[in-house]
């Protein structure tokens, strides 16, 4: 039998790919606080909710230490036992958080990864700011005591991801352009900026992720989340999937955009 690469969309940027019974998750998040809940008080994870959509997994990477990326990793890997790769903040909160230090593995820029049947390069990649700002940034609170608050999870690094799994080669929320044949991204940016990605990446498949609203509950209807404009009125705006699909198609027309269905398991081979 030919060996199946697998990838789900988990939400937000959360990625599962699955290739011969082992699993590497990027950014799983799946509790979905409330905008309330992230502005006041302590958070915590959606135990239930995590191990019922997540029942395996071997390995997980972690892009950034923002809330929305981290804080349901601690959960996931004392359910599975995998071990969680991340930048010295992300293995602060994880350590704080009480996963033992043989989960815990730093990461730094430019090292090359062997994850069991995944060979994985770590990138630079870029955050988005607000006016050159970046939203809860900088060194962790002193005298961290669980539960946190969602500001405590500080970023002080932002990395993306090329895997390489049995001859694919996909790259996750990038800085550089690598060149691979799918294409894991934010739907935001220019149209300079896409086109120099796109032409750098040469991808066979574009699957935008980290555009729907994330303090949503899953018993709702998904929906995109909300933006700055760039214009005082209106101050926000929906991403526009359909637009970001027809600018996609314009610039690398040999180009497939996927539009994930969350927790689907799309078969690489078939989409390939």
């Amino acid at each position: 039998m030919d060996t199946v690469v697998r990838f789900r969309w988990l939400g937000v940027a959360g990625i599962e790919l699955s290739v011969n019974d082992q699993v590497l998750l990027i950014d799983p998040y799946l509790t979905r606080l409330p905008f309330w809940r992230v502005a006041f008080g302590r958070v915590r994870p959606n135990r239930e909710l995590i191990a019922e959509k997540i029942q395996h997994c071997d390995f997980v990477l972690v892009t950034h230490a923002h809330f929305d990326h981290l804080m349901d990793v601690p959960d996931v890997v004392r359910n599975t036992g995998a071990v969680a790769l991340g930048s010295a903040n992300v293995c602060r909160l994880l350590a704080t958080l009480g996963v033992p230090p043989t989960q815990i593995r730093p990461i730094e820029i430019r090292d090359q990864l062997a994850l069991g049947d995944f060979r994985v390069e770590v990138l630079p990649a870029e955050h988005v700011t607000l006016s050159g700002w970046w939203p809860f940034g900088g060194p962790l609170p002193p005298n961290l005591r669980p539960p946190l608050r969602a500001r405590d999870y500080r970023m002080d690094r932002c990395f993306g991801f090329l895997v390489d799994v049995d001859g694919y080669r996909l790259l996750h929320c990038p800085g550089p352009a690598v060149a691979a044949e799918v294409l894991f991204v934010k739907p935001l940016g220019t149209r300079p900026a896409w086109e120099a990605l796109l032409r750098g990446v040469r991808p066979q498949i574009v699957v935008p992720v980290h555009w729907d609203d994330f303090a949503r509950s899953l018993s709702k209807p998904i929906r995109s989340m909300a933006v700055p404009s760039g214009r005082v009125i209106p101050p926000l705006r929906r991403i526009d999937l359909p637009r970001f699909k027809y600018m996609v198609e314009q610039i690398v027309p040999e180009v497939k955009v996927l539009v994930p269905e969350m927790f689907h398991a799309y078969d690489l081979g078939e989409l390939a």
